[in-house]
């Protein structure tokens, strides 16, 4: 184990950084229990004279818990008692650090199914 693997660790086990969540492969019903650092960036970027609020959610995910994190994917996202909080999933995923050791994907939530409207 190097510097920044231990650096990258300690990072996501702090409480203040690391969520617990389920991670569900292929939206699986069984999932692999992981941490992740969530992140949500804005930024206000203009096209032909408008501006435009980029609103993304983002997580990162350590590979050594995650290989191969898939568009699909969905991530039960966990509170202190380990109930689910918010479901995610994975939508595109974006840049993996120079070390090979996270890996960044592009989330949106999960909206439960709407009832379907019952024929009399």
């Amino acid at each position: 184990m190097n510097a920044f693997t231990i650096m990258v660790d300690a990072q996501f086990e702090d409480p203040n950084l690391g969520l617990d969540a389920i991670w569900r492969a292929g939206s699986a019903e069984t999932g692999l229990p992981v941490r992740i650092r969530r992140r949500s960036p804005e930024a206000i970027i203009g096209a032909a004279g408008n501006q435009f609020d980029l609103d993304a959610m983002l997580i990162d995910v350590r590979l050594s818990e995650v290989a191969e994190p898939a568009e699909g994917d969905q991530i039960d996202l966990l509170d202190e008692d380990n109930a689910v909080t918010e479901t995610v999933q994975v939508i595109g995923l974006a840049r993996i650090d120079a070390r090979r050791l996270v890996r960044t994907c592009e989330v949106a939530p999960v909206l439960p199914d709407e009832p379907e409207d019952e024929e009399p």
